[in-house]
């Protein structure tokens, strides 16, 4: 008796498109004085002054979001004044999972809290950035 056995070898390619995060909105604390108390910028929707980031990748996919603990906007945005800033929150939430929709997007917003203005914090224009992960 003969048996034939046969084998089939099948190779392929899996790939997924580079996930990638595009900045769309600053992150604005607006106008502030000597003295003033922290500010709270929520992440939610109807916030104004939230940073907006479009997140890209393959379509239907659920990613991580990772936020600093803090950061720090400096006078001149690199001067040696400085104000912390802290409590970054985002939507969808920071450790939870994001799911890019079937286009392959999805809008993070980000909130975050500036500590007190001291009143002998020197006037001026102050910035600073932050960065945010996201991992596939």
């Amino acid at each position: 008796m003969i048996y034939r056995i046969l084998i089939f070898l099948f190779c392929f390619s899996v790939y997924s498109k580079p996930i990638s995060v595009t900045n769309k909105r600053d992150l604005d604390f607006g106008t502030l004085v000597q003295g003033d108390p922290k500010k709270v910028i929520s992440p939610k929707g109807s916030e104004p002054n939230n940073a907006r980031f479009l997140v890209k990748g393959d379509k239907n996919t659920s990613y991580t979001i990772l936020l600093p603990t803090e950061a720090y906007i400096y006078l001149g945005g690199n001067g040696s004044q400085k104000i912390k800033v802290r409590n970054f929150k985002s939507r969808p939430a920071a450790g939870a999972n994001g799911l890019l929709n079937s286009k392959g997007k999805q809008t993070v917003k980000v909130g975050a809290t500036l500590n007190a203005i001291g009143v002998n914090k020197a006037p001026g224009a102050y910035s600073g950035s932050f960065t945010i992960d996201v991992i596939y």
